[in-house]
C-alpha cells in the first residue's frame, strides 16, 4: 500500500499472488463457462437490448470492463443501444475543487481531471455518438488522468471529432449532464465502478469480450446473428472495482 507525501494519492489493493493465478487458470476451466451462464441466467430477453454501462474515466477496473466491451459494441453496432454512465459523489474528500465541480456537488474519486473527462465524454456520446468507442479506446491507451486534459484533443482530433463542440458542451452542459448520472446513480444504488445492467439487470459476470457478447446477447428475444461470432474465451468472475 503506497501513498503521496501530500496524502492526495492513494493506491492500495495488494494482491494474493496464490489467488490470482487461480482466477487467470479459470479463464482456461470450463468451470468459467459455468460461472458465466449462472451470471446471465436473470437477464430479461426483450426486442432490442438496453446495456447502461457505469464506470470513472480512469478507474483502472472500469478501464477494465470498458476494453471488455468496445469489441461487443463494435460487433453488434446498431443492433445494441449500450449508454455510458458515470459514478459521481457528492462532497468526495471535503468537496474542494481538485476532486469537485459546482462547489462539491460533483466529483470522482481520482480527481478533477476525472470529472471533466466524464463530461467530456458524456458529451460525445451525446453529439458524436459514431466516435465515441474509437475514442475511448484511444484515450484509454494513449493518456493517462496526469495529461488527459490536454492529451484528449489530440486522440480525438486524429479520429475526426469535433473538438470546439466537445470543449463548447463542457463549458456550457456540465450540471445539466452530471445531474443526470447521479439520478441514475441512485436509480441503481451505484456506489462503485464498474456496473453493467442489461435490460435493468445487473450483470455480474466476466470482463472479457466473449463474456460481455454472451451476456448482452442473451437479453434478446431474437438472438442477432453477429452473436454466433466468438470473442476468444472467457474469463472468470470478478468484483474488483473502484468506489464502494
Amino acid at each position: 500500500v503506497y501513498a503521496s507525501q501530500d496524502g492526495k494519492l492513494f493506491i492500495a489493493g495488494p494482491q494474493n499472488v496464490d489467488e490470482r493465478l487461480a482466477q487467470l487458470n479459470a479463464s482456461n476451466n470450463p468451470a468459467s463457462d459455468n460461472n458465466q451462464n449462472a451470471a446471465v441466467q436473470n437477464i430479461p430477453k426483450q426486442d432490442s437490448v438496453k446495456v447502461e454501462m457505469f464506470t470513472m474515466s480512469y478507474c483502472p477496473y472500469g478501464n477494465q470492463a470498458e476494453a471488455g466491451i468496445i469489441p461487443v459494441a463494435n460487433l453488434l453496432g446498431k443492433k445494441i443501444a449500450i449508454e455510458p454512465h458515470y459514478v459521481i459523489y457528492e462532497n468526495y474528500q471535503g468537496g474542494g475543487a481538485d476532486y469537485c465541480l459546482a462547489s462539491g456537488k460533483y466529483c470522482s474519486m481520482h480527481g478533477i481531471a476525472e470529472v471533466k473527462e466524464d463530461v467530456r465524454e458524456l458529451c460525445l456520446n451525446k453529439y458524436q455518438p459514431a466516435k465515441f468507442w474509437d475514442y475511448l479506446e484511444k484515450v484509454n491507451t494513449n493518456c493517462t488522468i496526469g495529461d488527459i486534459d490536454t492529451c484528449w484533443e489530440t486522440q480525438a482530433k486524429a479520429i475526426g471529432i469535433n473538438t470546439s463542440q466537445i470543449k463548447t458542451c463542457l463549458d456550457k452542459e456540465a450540471e445539466t449532464l452530471l445531474t443526470k448520472e447521479v439520478e441514475l446513480d441512485k436509480k441503481y444504488n451505484v456506489t462503485g465502478a464498474p456496473a453493467v445492467f442489461i435490460n435493468g439487470t445487473e450483470y455480474q459476470g466476466g470482463r472479457a469480450p466473449e463474456d460481455y457478447k454472451t451476456a448482452f446477447c442473451s437479453g434478446f428475444k431474437t438472438t442477432p446473428q453477429e452473436c454466433s461470432q466468438k470473442l476468444g474465451a472467457t474469463s472468470s468472475t470478478t468484483s474488483a472495482g473502484c468506489g464502494s
